[in-house]
């Protein structure tokens, strides 16, 4: 089988855990055109193995790949020769237009169909549950741990929804959530130990004038306590906007702290599972690219 991937344009959707695993991954497996499309204030929690740190820093290198944030998309190709990953804030919309892939992969883990269909790229790779293939997409790749992550879902297969996975009897206590509007501010860092109650930060409320109306306090700042003790495994960085539901961090009652800087086993099996698809409809992709299907 042919492997030459140096051909192939890949865009990924989501800079986060799973999207910059799938990202290093292909890059160390020869594809040079990887472009990650990520939101101005990234929502990622597990920062130290995210691309999306690139957006407040520029460049991030992750397990031996740099990732370097591109402000025109023009630039794209100089980020490619230096042998980087790029990455833009640019609207989807506007990147699509630019920059067609071959391959598009949804790894922004909405959780529901945002509207994406299998017409955006010659193959369409989506992570996780809220997609069916061949209805919204090519491809579902597994996204639940257990012996079936990083398969491939085709044929109007789907995922049922993902609850957290569960770390000494612990699963939704892990998760720290938003439960206002606002900005989110903290001083604590990734790795911190921080005990059952203990404050981790703070969000201060964004108050538009019907929350007025309705008797919102202006100048309150909810507090944000860890619902278990163990060491705090991801963070949103301080002073970004968050909605009610947002994911601000996750803490792992094990207290391990010796893989915070590398990609996970979950997020490597996943990016195993869309190079496999990519490798296993290369022919249909290649053959579209060649014609200027898009």
């Amino acid at each position: 089988m042919n492997r030459d991937f140096s051909s192939l344009s890949v865009l990924i959707r989501g800079a986060g855990e799973l999207g910059s695993a799938v990202a290093v991954h292909l890059a160390r497996h020869a594809f040079d055109r990887i472009l990650l499309v990520e939101l101005p204030f990234p929502k990622a929690v597990r920062r130290n193995v995210c691309f999306s740190e690139a957006v407040f820093e520029h460049s991030k290198t992750v397990d031996g790949v740099t990732a370097r944030l591109v402000m025109d998309l023009r630039e794209v190709p100089a980020v490619h020769a230096r042998g980087d990953v790029a990455i833009t804030t640019f609207p989807l919309e506007s990147v699509l237009r630019v920059w067609p892939p071959d391959v598009y992969v949804e790894a922004a883990m909405l959780r529901h169909n945002w509207g994406l269909t299998p017409d955006l790229a010659p193959l369409v790779i989506a992570l996780g549950p809220g997609y069916q293939a061949g209805r919204d997409c090519h491809v579902v790749v597994e996204t639940v741990r257990g012996p079936h992550l990083g398969r491939i879902l085709e044929d109007g297969e789907e995922l049922d929804p993902e609850p957290p996975a569960e770390i000494m009897g612990y699963s939704q206590e892990r998760v720290i959530k938003a439960q206002y509007r606002g900005i989110f501010h903290t001083s604590r860092q990734i790795g911190d130990r921080v005990q059952q109650g203990e404050k981790i930060g703070f969000i201060s409320l964004l108050v538009l004038r019907e929350d007025l109306y309705r008797g919102v306090p202006v100048d309150d700042d909810f507090p944000i306590v860890a619902r278990i003790s163990g060491v705090i495994r991801g963070l949103l960085r301080d002073s970004v906007p968050v909605e009610v539901g947002d994911k601000i961090g996750d803490i792992d009652p094990r207290g391990v702290t010796d893989d915070l800087e590398h990609i996970s086993d979950k997020a490597r099996r996943v990016a195993e599972g869309v190079l496999e698809a990519i490798v296993l409809n290369k022919p249909a992709t290649a053959t579209a690219g060649k014609l200027g299907v898009r």
